[in-house]
Order: structure tokens, then sequence, then C-alpha cells
């Protein structure tokens, strides 16, 4: 384990210490090892297309990121609609609503982007970012931010797909849980797992780590990932979820579901990644969109 881990180490500094960062290289890792936490914030914004691959234009694309968070910020300070104690979070979601519908914002809720919100406050915590920290850290925060909600925005549209294969994985996942397979089919639950998991970006997992692991397998290029996620997420509630006896009621503890307990959390994650690379890995992705 030891060993591995090492090897592990020395193909992630390799990658991302070359002057041209090979993406599909960097995923192709990502996809078969965890990212060794000193190199999680770099590598998630390599992914992301936030940093650079070329160590020669990282300068230039990071000022270039700088001064776009910066003409966006000065705007929404001169028309007062940030203030100086307006929460980072959603200072984040106006300046993203800004670039991405312009005049356009003001008739926007902002009760619509509440994942966004969640998305923005998990990963400040992440980069352990605050109002005091230098422009280009708050810069990346905020992109990191949007481009992950746009991510997960991408991978709603596509939720009955993911409805449709966590029940077909379930009739094998669940092969030795006969009693739980048929009270879930009978509900007809794998069609109403909740749309907020989703656009939470499965927040319902609330340890940090745990849910890192999951994410950084996403930004790799894994959606199917997911499907694998929701199968241990229903197992782990198999006992409360048996207890039910109306569709209403299943339907309404999963999309209020929360996950606190590490242990908890780490276990559904782990077997999550265990499942999808039993079952294909990296090899198992959805049909593509039609355009």
């Amino acid at each position: 384990m030891i060993l591995t881990q090492r090897a592990s180490q020395t193909v992630y500094k390799d990658l991302l210490e070359s002057d041209t960062i090979h993406i599909e290289k960097l995923k192709q890792q990502v996809q078969k090892n965890s990212i060794i936490a000193e190199f999680k914030p770099f590598c998630w914004k390599i992914l992301l297309g936030i940093k650079s691959p070329y160590r020669s234009t990282r300068s230039y694309v990071d000022q270039a990121n700088c001064e776009i968070y910066k003409r966006l910020h000065t705007t929404l300070t001169t028309c007062r609609v940030l203030q100086n104690d307006t929460p980072i979070a959603q200072q984040f979601l106006s300046m993203y609503l800004l670039d991405s519908h312009g005049i356009k914002m003001s008739l926007i809720s902002t009760r619509e982007y509440e994942s966004f919100l969640s998305i923005a406050n998990f990963i400040c915590s992440f980069l352990d970012n605050d109002n005091e920290q230098r422009l280009e850290t708050t810069t990346e925060c905020w992109l990191m931010t949007c481009r992950i909600y746009d991510n997960f925005v991408q991978l709603t549209r596509r939720l009955a797909l993911l409805r449709y294969h966590v029940g077909k994985n379930a009739q094998k996942e669940f092969l030795y849980e006969p009693k739980l397979l048929l009270h879930l089919n009978t509900h007809n639950i794998f069609a109403f797992i909740p749309d907020n998991w989703l656009k939470d970006g499965f927040q319902l997992i609330r340890d940090d780590i745990s849910l890192l692991n999951i994410w950084e397998k996403f930004l790799a290029g894994c959606e199917y990932i997911f499907v694998f996620l929701t199968l241990h997420i229903l197992h782990h509630c198999r006992l409360k979820l048996l207890n039910f006896y109306s569709t209403k009621e299943m339907i309404q503890y999963l999309t209020d579901l929360k996950i606190d307990d590490q242990a908890a959390c780490e276990h559904i994650v782990i077997a999550s990644i265990a499942s999808w690379k039993k079952q294909g890995g990296s090899e198992l992705d959805f049909p593509p969109m039609q355009s």
C-alpha cells in the first residue's frame, strides 16, 4: 500500500511539474488513483481549465482571469449590488449571473441558484478562501465554483439517464439484497431519484474528503460514477427505506437525506468507487447527448 501511494505520488508529481501537462494522461491517472492531497487544488484547476497546462502561458492566463474577476466585481460594486458585508458566496453568484446573463440578471430569482451557493461555500472551504485572501486565490475560487456548477447543471439534464442506469445496475448490485430490491422496484424508487442530489453535487455526503474523492472522478470525465454512488447511498439507507410503506414517504426521506457520519460517508464512497471500477470504471459512460 505504501509503495503504491509513493508510486502514485511520483506519477502525479511528474505530470504536474512538467512544462506541458498532458491533460488526458492526468485524467487517466485521476480515474485510476485518488489525487494526492498536496496536489489536489492545482490538479483540479488544471482539470477545470482554470490553470493553463503550459507553464509558459500560466502567468498570462492567471492575470487574464484576475482581470475578468476585477471587472465584474467593480461593476457590481459600482451598481451597489455588492456591499462590504455581502457574503462571498453571494458575491460569486452575482458575478456569475452578470457574466452569463448580463442585463437580464436582475430578472432572475437567486432562489433558483441555492445549489450554486452551496457549491461556492464548499469550494471556498476546500481552498481555505475568505474575503481577505489575495485576488488570484479568490478569482480561482470563483471560477472553480462556476465551472463545477455548470458541470452539474449539464449532468442534471441527464437525470432520466442516471435514473435508468441506477435501476439497471441495481438488479446486479442488490442481487444479495432481494428484499430491498423488491421494495425499491415495487415503489418505482429508481424513477424518483431526487434531482437535488445532482444539482447540489451529492452534498448529502457531508464528509468533505469523501465528497472530494467522488468529485475528482467526475472532473476527470467519469459521470457514470454517480450511478454507483446513488446505489450505495440507497444501500446505506436500506433499513430506513424498508420501514416505509408509501412511495411518497420514501421520496421525501431521500430528498431530505443528509449523511453526516464520517465513517458512513467514507464507506459509501469507497464502495462506490470499488463497484464502479469492478464494472468497467472509465469505460462506462452514458450515451452522448443529442444536439
